[in-house]
């Protein structure tokens, strides 16, 4: 038995958790998934997903102050699992066990226990797009995104534009660097962006420099990511991505690596010519 316990934000938690299946496919084994409600993606995991094939369980993570209750019962969860384990392994040691063999190392240190639990905010293996069949989006999700879905075509192009706390992407992916790539696609006919950030800002920034029918925008997105919405809006934002024939994203981002797997298309990342 493999137990996942996928950490920090949707873009980290599905590179485990689609990881997590993959390994354990591989090695037959049944994989159980521990989904936490916590400060940056607090959510339960079916208003995200339809989960098939797997055991998913959801506990709150939102401490004694906020979630007294389910705060106790999602640590009697962990330690019951825990306890059942051979082996419970630490973020940090997933990634030690990468930086000594890579994925080969992380395979081999699975297998030698026949129950192991494993906290991870990033890839256990490589992954595919046939790695998120397993994850449908929930009726949630469709519902939230339909109005956008349609509109997203094989000339559409993926744009995002990744601000507000991630200090890498501002530094190495600066807004001018995205219109000039923009403008060298727009040359070709027919070509249509999807845009998406997290800083409503940057959207004005954009329209000034396209028409607005060349524009794809989510409109009426929630941003706040400690709520059920803001998160259903993020993966409404993913999926429109992976619809798109390629992605201009941004520097170290996973929201902006994890669409490009999904969907199975190039990721060009907009970085800054001192930092490639």
């Amino acid at each position: 038995m493999i137990i996942i316990e996928p950490c920090a934000g949707l873009g980290n938690r599905l590179l485990a958790l689609t990881s997590a299946y993959e390994l354990s496919r591989k090695l037959d084994r049944k994989l159980v998934v521990i989904w936490k409600r916590e400060a940056g993606c607090n959510i339960c995991s079916g208003d995200l997903f339809t989960f098939t094939d797997m055991q998913v369980i959801d506990i709150s993570e939102n401490g004694f102050k906020n979630e007294p209750l389910a705060t106790l019962k999602g640590n009697r969860i962990k330690k019951k699992y825990r306890g059942m384990a051979e082996r419970f392994v630490e973020c940090d040691e997933v990634e030690d066990w990468k930086h000594e063999g890579g994925y080969e190392k992380v395979e081999q240190m699975v297998r030698g226990a026949q129950v192991i639990y494993i906290k991870s905010y990033t890839n256990l293996c490589e992954i595919t797009a046939d790695s998120f069949a397993f994850l449908a989006p929930s009726p949630a999700v469709t519902e939230r995104g339909k109005k956008v879905f349609d509109r997203i075509s094989s000339g559409t192009v993926g744009v995002h534009i990744r601000r507000t706390d991630h200090a890498d992407a501002i530094a190495n992916s600066p807004l001018t660097l995205f219109v000039e790539r923009m403008k060298a696609e727009a040359q070709k006919e027919n070509t249509f962006f999807y845009v998406t950030t997290d800083d409503a800002s940057v959207l004005a920034e954009i329209g000034k420099h396209f028409p607005e029918e060349r524009l794809i925008v989510y409109e009426d997105k929630v941003l706040d990511r400690d709520s059920t919405v803001g998160i259903q809006d993020a993966f409404v934002d993913m999926l429109c991505l992976s619809r798109c024939c390629k992605i201009i994203g941004s520097y170290r981002s996973t929201f902006s690596l994890i669409p490009s797997v999904m969907g199975g298309i190039p990721l060009e990342m907009v970085v800054e010519d001192s930092v490639k």
